[in-house]
């Protein structure tokens, strides 16, 4: 394909959810008075585009929208809930048109007859002021003044203008609305993401050179290039730190598909919803931002179909008929929170209890002894589902489990939190990058292995004397008491089938998260901290339990990287 279409392509699914941000904001009455306009714009520039490479069914397309919002920005038309729909196929229909232009250099097969048919059916219909005024419900002077108001910037409907000053009545103006539908550059730089892999990788050899050297430097080999190891250390941290931030993208752009989703399944299923997003400027590596998409939609998805009651429910419960789903980030120890919950009914605890315990997937008489939080997470478990039905929004019972897979590939975690009545709360805590990251070394059988920084809460070294009364069994477990809790334990040499260690006056214990759990890994030795470059594990290795990747030390020998939440689910 040519550049230039490429990048044509490129630019303008920019500009189709920027398209969608708006007219979903002018469905809710939420957008400024420029919204129409900008859209306009878009459009324009789309078609215009269209009309130089000859895509001539995608200008015609682009042309029959742009009739539509010329007609509304000069106040003949109004956008209703019927043109906002309409306008929303047509971008859906653009974006296809994008996919077949990819793929065959052309747009002949597209599609556009339909659509158009729809615009010129909507620019038809007679507007909802002249209705008013021929049933005699309204005086055409009064109409005329708040056609005048919207193209000021008002950017409620002409009917509720009407109903509001008191002009109209607001039943007269539903029976009319009826009748009306049966009648310039940022400042960014566009930069190949094939260019930034590979400056990555240059950055992560250039990191294990770096401490390569710093490990000479440390054992006394070379002290005169005691000062070209520290300037190394410097620029190799500056320009990690560079390309890190060239990767980072927000949120938003993950997030900005959502609200289309949320607002047409919501309309499928006769829901209100109303999306709130906090922190969309909250950046992540590309990589994590391109893995999060998926499970993200379904999350949303199972909310608005499961989570948020029919506005009749909620209405009978003393709520708004309108639930609320509420999408938050943040920043916070060196990873990002991401936050979806919603106002809706809760999940059903005793009925997520009895479906795993039908389906075998918990026995009962652990599910009995499960807190309530415990009894919401079993809904991650593979082929656990509540759905009586099978439909497109419910699924086939697999969904929940591939989120958690998902979220867990990229060395995050994800759990669910309910309150009956009152609502539920999805929170995944996810890494920054998955390229470099700190971690600790530690020694097991002459060996040595990594674990992410991430997953670190501390470290406790025991001699003969405090290890008595710390170390105990519960039901032939052992277990720590940390600061007067029991901490389970787990031995790195058991679980990698190595002989236990003899009797020594030290044990260490490196106490680790995963998920909502606390347990402590008892290892040989503790070394020190330092950034490693996660190395993913070939096809033959990926198989193999406890490890996550492996990294290359100073000293030039492999390490293998632990996998906490493997080692705490084994």
């Amino acid at each position: 394909m040519d550049e230039i279409v490429a990048d044509f392509l490129s630019e303008s699914r920019e500009a189709l959810d920027a398209i969608d941000d708006d007219l979903l904001a002018l469905e809710r009455g939420a957008a400024d008075a420029s919204a129409i306009e900008r859209v306009f714009r878009s459009v324009h520039t789309v078609k215009g585009t269209c009309g130089f490479f000859g895509f001539g069914q995608l200008e015609q397309l682009s042309h029959a929208g742009e009739n539509l919002l010329t007609a509304a920005r000069d106040g003949q038309h109004e956008l209703g809930a019927d043109s906002i729909d309409v306008l929303l196929k047509l971008i859906d229909r653009v974006r296809s048109a994008f996919v077949i232009i990819e793929q065959t250099e052309s747009d002949d097969t597209l599609a556009i007859d339909d659509l158009t048919d729809a615009i010129h059916q909507v620019l038809t219909r007679p507007r909802i002021g002249d209705v008013l005024v021929e049933a005699g419900a309204a005086d055409r002077t009064d109409v005329e003044i708040a056609a005048t108001e919207q193209q000021l910037g008002d950017q409620r409907p002409i009917g509720q203008i009407l109903s509001d000053q008191g002009k109209a009545d607001i039943e007269q103006v539903e029976s009319a609305a009826a009748t009306q539908v049966r009648s310039g550059g940022g400042a960014t730089l566009r930069v190949d993401v094939a260019l930034l892999d590979q400056l990555m990788n240059l950055v992560g050899e250039l990191v294990l050179v770096r401490n390569q050297i710093l490990a000479n430097d440390d054992a006394g080999e070379g002290a005169q290039s005691d000062g070209a190891a520290q300037r190394l250390n410097l620029i190799t941290s500056e320009l990690q730190e560079g390309v890190m931030k060239t990767r980072m993208q927000p949120i938003s752009a993950v997030w900005r598909k959502l609200p289309r989703i949320v607002r047409d399944l919501s309309k499928q299923l006769g829901k209100q919803v109303k999306v709130e997003m906090i922190g969309e400027g909250t950046e992540l590596d590309k990589t994590i931002i391109e893995a999060l998409s998926d499970p993200m939609v379904h999350v949303i998805r199972n909310t608005v179909d499961h989570g948020i009651e029919a506005p009749e429910t909620r209405l009978a419960a003393g709520k708004s008929a309108e639930g609320v789903l509420t999408m938050r980030a943040w920043h916070e120890g060196g990873q990002v929170n991401i936050e979806v919950s919603d106002d809706g009914g809760g999940v059903n605890l005793d009925r997520v209890r009895a479906v795993a315990t039908e389906r075998g997937l918990v026995d009962a008489e652990r599910a009995a002894m499960l807190s309530d939080n415990e009894v919401a997470n079993l809904i991650f478990l593979p082929g656990f589902s509540t759905a009586k039905t099978v439909s497109n929004v419910s699924g086939r019972g697999v969904g929940m489990d591939v989120v958690k897979t998902s979220i867990e590939k990229i060395g995050g975690s994800v759990e669910v939190r309910t309150r009956t009545g009152q609502g539920t709360a999805f929170r995944f805590k996810i890494p920054l990058t998955l390229a470099i990251v700190p971690a600790l070394a530690i020694g097991c059988a002459g060996n040595c292995f990594v674990i992410p920084q991430l997953s670190l809460i501390e470290l406790v070294r025991l001699d003969g004397s405090s290890r008595s009364g710390r170390i105990e069994s519960v039901h032939g477990s052992p277990v720590y008491r940390l600061r007067d809790r029991l901490l389970p334990i787990v031995h790195l040499r058991e679980q990698l089938g190595l002989p236990p260690l003899a009797e020594q006056g030290v044990t260490n214990i490196v106490v680790l998260q995963a998920d909502e759990h606390e347990f402590g890994l008892v290892v040989d030795e503790i070394s020190e901290t330092q950034e490693i470059v996660v190395k993913p594990l070939g096809r033959l290795l990926q198989d193999i339990p406890h490890y996550s990747g492996a990294t290359i030390l100073g000293d030039g020998s492999i390490a293998m990287i632990i996998d906490v939440m493997g080692l705490a689910q084994a």
